[in-house]
């Protein structure tokens, strides 16, 4: 028998082939969202890939539903986020979407050094932030992977963003398209070896416009394209059409085990202040903002109202922020230059 090979035997899987049929129809982890639960569940021992355009939106969808797995099941976590920033800069964003509260001083929902001290010690404990000691650094892929197993009993989930921060030794293998199909098999194997989820956010190419919009990537505009597609388990893109719009259009392409979802599309919508999305429903009352919440808790709502009209303010760009809504005083809101 070759080495690193072995033949299948009964003794080995018998179990594991009960507990496949008896958990067959279960879905992974809710997330937090009705429409996106038909669609994606995050199950351990597989992968997610993301991708979409810079400012699309993917960074704060992973790091939301990654958020939500710390508060419903209280999950952990392995993150290196070097695309994000620093590592103050990554902690504040996960601070931001906990509290609803943000780190700029002008605006009205600062945060307060008593809730940075209180919350920053639960969210170290769930997250684990890489970063390099030393600028020079080089982490590769596999040896990421590696970490991640090592830290199996501390975490369930290990996530990368973006792949092109990576040292990726491709010229070891005979080219990329080589090096794909070595390291992302390496990469599920390691996940269904130490039931973790491997998350990996990677950049497209531009794509052609269609009147005047670009359109959105799918897996195969990734550098090698069919290579991730081929080895993908679950594959995500997260398009917005415009700068100028809130909304994140989600197209699950692929969904590996089965039971973590399906293909298809949904939508959800930004929320600039808090940095959380939501879903509009209507109600009898009118339309609502229907946040992220644990399914055995009750829906947080909260009622959309127009926009007050305000006197011109010099001190800010009107195109760099969404309306207000009540009194204005001292401060501004938020502006679409906290989208990742």
């Amino acid at each position: 028998m070759k080495k690193g090979f072995k033949i299948t035997q009964a003794v080995e899987v018998t179990e594991a082939l009960i507990e496949y049929r008896d958990t067959y129809n279960e879905k992974g982890k809710y997330l937090g969202f009705e429409n996106l639960n038909d669609l994606y569940t995050m199950q351990l021992g597989t992968c997610t890939d993301w991708t979409g355009f810079p400012r699309s939106g993917k960074t704060q969808v992973l790091m939301e539903l990654l958020l939500n797995t710390s508060l419903y099941y209280g999950w952990k976590h392995l993150v290196y986020f070097p695309d994000v920033g620093s590592n103050v800069e990554i902690i504040a964003d996960l601070l931001h979407k906990k509290t609803a509260k943000c780190f700029n001083p002008k605006y009205k929902n600062v945060i307060s050094d008593q809730e940075i001290y209180r919350q920053t010690e639960w969210l170290l404990e769930h997250f684990k932030v890489l970063t390099k000691a030393d600028v020079k650094a080089k982490l590769t892929p596999f040896e990421f992977y590696d970490m991640a197993a090592s830290m199996k009993d501390e975490i369930q989930t290990a996530s990368i963003d973006s792949w092109k921060d990576m040292s990726h030794p491709y010229n070891e293998y005979g080219g990329y398209a080589m090096y794909l199909e070595a390291v992302l098999p390496y990469r599920n194997q390691t996940a269904e070896d130490n039931n973790l989820h491997i998350h990996t956010v990677i950049h497209p190419k531009l794509t052609e416009k269609e009147n005047g919009k670009r359109k959105a990537p799918t897996p195969y505009d990734l550098k090698g394209g069919s290579e991730w597609f081929n080895s993908g388990k679950c594959m995500i893109t997260v398009h917005r059409e415009s700068t100028e719009t809130t909304i994140a259009d989600i197209s699950v392409h692929k969904v590996k085990p089965r039971s973590c979802g399906n293909v298809g599309f949904c939508s959800l919508q930004f929320d600039v202040e808090k940095l959380v999305y939501f879903t509009t429903e209507q109600t009898v009352n009118g339309n609502v903002k229907r946040y992220a919440t644990e399914r055995s808790k009750p829906a947080k709502i909260e009622a959309i109202k127009p926009p007050t009209p305000m006197k011109p303010n010099k001190d800010f760009d009107i195109n760099n922020r969404i309306e207000p809504q009540g009194k204005v005083e001292n401060w501004e809101e938020p502006g679409l230059d906290l989208w990742q």
